[in-house]
């Protein structure tokens, strides 16, 4: 990953700033001088090695995608064993090129403790529950006479075989039965999501919204399976 070094003058040129490798820059220790042959060189040498990346799917190629990731957002990585010191130097580096951030006033912190109070605080039990027409008082004779006409009747002439009680029911083999494929659905999502995302990252956005899918997927079904454990109580 390299080192911090102390000789910084070159700032970001416009064709590294879109590469995300705008540390690059501020890393040369060559005179600030737009059009160099040197920059130009350089923009043309790191161009390759990005489309280069981005082809490969061997060990080297993936590697060198989280390295350029870990550059282009050094401060969502700071924390890695190895590269952590380095990008903490990036991220310094980065911040005093972009200008500190103003501290938010009272005023902006009062007005999110206020947004977050008068935000409803549903429940999804009592919200299914109160859209039922019927929870204050229970529907007229008529409306459920009416009801009742309208549920057509099933005449089920083969009710199958009754299973026996004390006889072991043998598990049915489902596997090769079509259904949803949730990775691959969430894998589909995900390159449609990141299509617009420069391309040596959208490799690794893909993989963080295939999991975010599949967080959101575990929650709702830990979610209905409590609901279902409730209305077993």
């Amino acid at each position: 990953m390299g080192s911090v070094c102390n000789g910084l003058m070159s700032l970001p040129r416009r064709a590294m700033s879109d590469m995300s490798l705008a540390i690059c820059c501020l890393m040369c220790d060559a005179p600030d001088d737009a059009g160099t042959a040197r920059c130009k060189a350089c923009i043309r040498q790191h161009g390759k090695v990005r489309e280069r990346l981005a082809r490969g799917d061997d060990g080297v190629s993936r590697w060198g995608r989280e390295l350029l990731a870990m550059m282009a957002n050094p401060d969502q990585y700071d924390f890695d064993n190895v590269h952590g010191e380095v990008l903490q130097g990036y991220v310094r580096l980065l911040t005093e090129h972009e200008g500190p951030r103003a501290a938010p006033t009272q005023d902006e912190i009062d007005a999110l403790f206020a947004a977050a109070r008068a935000r409803p605080k549903g429940s999804l039990i009592r919200d299914m529950a109160n859209r039922n027409p019927w929870k204050d008082s229970p529907p007229s004779v008529q409306s459920a006479r009416e009801m009742s006409d309208k549920i057509e009747e099933i005449a089920d002439s083969d009710v199958g075989q009754r299973t026996v009680p004390s006889r072991e029911i043998e598990r049915v083999d489902r596997s090769d039965r079509p259904g949803e494929d949730a990775a691959l659905t969430d894998r589909v999502s995900a390159n449609v999501a990141v299509q617009d995302e420069p391309e040596e990252l959208q490799d690794i956005l893909a993989d963080v919204h295939v999991a975010k899918r599949k967080a959101k997927r575990d929650e709702l079904t830990d979610a209905v399976e409590g609901l279902d454990d409730l209305l077993d109580d």
